[in-house]
């Protein structure tokens, strides 16, 4: 039989590798495109690139979070009202569960900062002033393109506080709950998994999810490679 200490040493695979390399990739890419917001000539191309990567990112985690592997799905982590608001109680006792894949209250977090990248997205494309515009700034009055890039602007302080306010969530409950979430995020594992409940708040022997298959990340590649065509041609 095996001892305390190994058991406690047992590890799971549960984020894939392409939802971890969506995850690191867009943080990159969003930070270059804050970085290089105000800047123009070749530095506005850069932007404009970085936004562009992150159009492809956000609608390949779409397609993902429908078609993707156990844990990146939409139905895993976007729980009911009453499971989030149970976990959060549970945060503010200092005592939150360990879930195997995102918790209630980080799912939501996903969701919202997709919604705000994708508006960020969509203004950004419109957007235009005195200096640099959109590439498609073109196809609304002056007035209409100023607007935009005003609620840009005002979307890119959003994004950053829902980024922190994610960050400090991530070490919150990496702290109490003895969960390593951003090594999980990069290694694709966690520890110990006997410990983890499901959404049902259920305690689960939780098993290894299977590799991304070939035909599943194809189609969600074209998808978004598709979408940044569109927009851009």
């Amino acid at each position: 039989m095996a001892d305390k200490s190994s058991i406690e040493k047992e590890t799971i695979r549960v984020w894939d590798m392409p939802t971890r390399v969506f995850h690191w990739t867009l943080g990159v890419l969003a930070l270059l495109a804050w970085i290089t917001a105000e800047a123009e000539g070749t530095l506005f191309w850069t932007h404009l690139a970085a936004g562009y990567g992150v159009l492809g990112l956000v609608v390949f985690r779409l397609a993902w979070g429908v078609i993707g592997t156990r844990h990146a799905r939409f139905t895993d982590f976007v729980r009911p009202w009453p499971v989030v608001r149970d976990h959060t109680k549970a945060m503010l006792r200092f005592s939150p569960s360990r879930f195997v894949g995102h918790t209630p209250a980080g799912g939501w977090m996903i969701v919202a900062l997709l919604a705000v990248l994708a508006l960020l997205i969509a203004t950004g494309l419109f957007a235009g002033d005195e200096g640099e515009k959109g590439p498609l700034a073109h196809f609304v009055g002056a007035w209409l393109a100023d607007a935009m890039s005003e609620v840009h602007e005002s979307l890119n302080a959003v994004l950053w506080s829902l980024v922190a306010f994610h960050v400090a969530g991530v070490l919150f409950v990496s702290y109490t709950t003895k969960d390593n979430l951003i090594r999980a995020m990069w290694t694709g594992r966690k520890e110990n998994p006997a410990r983890f409940i499901e959404a049902g708040n259920e305690e689960t022997v939780a098993e290894d999810v299977p590799p991304a298959g070939f035909l599943r990340l194809a189609l969600s590649t074209a998808v978004a490679v598709a979408a940044v065509l569109v927009v851009a041609w």
